[in-house]
């Protein structure tokens, strides 16, 4: 990466705090009239929770800000990248060093964009992000977790097209946070609703750092978050491809949830719970099942222009054209 020494997160995030805290929800103070929250622990002072258990595997938890949205168009100004230890129980038992790199697009960055991010032109000006240091780095974990990882993931290929290879985890997809008691699904949000708050957004390190906070938080359950990731990260998903959907029911599979592919394939991610379902409600509509492929953790939240759908000629009935 472009910056030789790891830099840790902004020196807001740096007083001494209770690495207890993350894992305790919002104090209640007066009933119901006011909750506490507890400011994320920096890297720096992690500690590993009690009984925590010997080294599982190592995850590398990443954030990007970009450019805008399209990661063939808009290009990634900014990287963090921070290597967290895991016990067999997915609790979190370490953090290796973070690092960060910058890189000036080629296009100049627009202001909306320099708003959200906090990073202007003259900050990234002849910074450029080294590839070779961000795979060997990212090399040393066994999978990698965003927030969005179906984001993050499409904009990295674009730099890094072997992290492909690697499994995926994503901690807004991945977790069921309904089931779980939360009610929302951004990351600061559910980090407040988990106790906790981030002094400083938007930034790529400071995201990293609250989401590994996030991840290490005990739900309900006795199980961290961490934990559910990883657990819906292995589950069993397919993708559904309505690869024989006549045109006048495009509309109703996209209401489905369908989206069309860079191939002009409508296709839906489906998780285990929902397979019958889904199976059931497609064989009404169009008469047949959907082509069903199989999704591991490596190949979900791919870009659609990366994967070919299944050449599938069926003849369809007259009367359901």
């Amino acid at each position: 990466m472009k910056e030789k020494s790891p830099r840790l997160s902004s020196s807001d995030n740096d007083e001494e705090l209770d690495m207890n805290k993350p894992n305790i929800p919002a104090t209640n103070i007066g009933g119901n009239q006011t909750r506490v929250l507890h400011r994320i622990v920096p890297l720096n002072q992690w500690k590993a929770p009690k009984g925590a258990g010997p080294l599982h595997m190592k995850v590398a938890v990443l954030d990007l800000e970009t450019t805008g949205l399209d990661p063939q168009y808009d290009e990634i100004i900014e990287i963090a990248v921070a290597l967290v230890q895991i016990d067999a129980q997915g609790r979190v038992t370490g953090v290796e060093s973070m690092r960060t790199g910058l890189q000036q697009p080629s296009r100049p960055i627009e202001p909306y964009i320099a708003k959200i991010t906090g990073i202007d032109d003259a900050m990234v000006a002849g910074k450029r992000i080294c590839a070779n240091s961000v795979a060997e780095y990212l090399g040393r974990a066994q999978a990698c977790l965003s927030f969005n990882a179906e984001f993050d993931r499409r904009h990295l290929e674009m730099l890094l097209p072997e992290v492909a290879e690697m499994p995926w985890i994503c901690a807004m997809r991945d977790v069921p946070w309904r089931a779980l008691g939360f009610d929302g699904q951004s990351q600061g949000y559910c980090l407040m609703q988990a106790g906790m708050f981030n002094p400083v957004a938007h930034r790529a390190g400071d995201d990293v750092t609250a989401l590994i906070n996030l991840l290490a938080h005990a739900c309900d359950d006795g199980r961290t978050v961490m934990a559910h990731a990883l657990a819906g990260a292995r589950s069993p998903s397919w993708r559904f491809e309505a690869s024989d959907l006549p045109h006048r029911l495009q509309k109703d599979a996209y209401r489905r949830g369908y989206r069309r592919s860079y191939s002009g394939v409508y296709h839906k991610l489906v998780r285990e719970a929902e397979h019958d379902a889904e199976v059931a409600w497609y064989r009404e509509l169009v008469g047949r099942d959907p082509t069903i492929v199989p999704v591991d953790w490596v190949e979900r939240y791919r870009a659609d222009w990366t994967w070919s759908p299944v050449n599938r000629k069926v003849e369809v009935a007259h009367w359901r054209r």
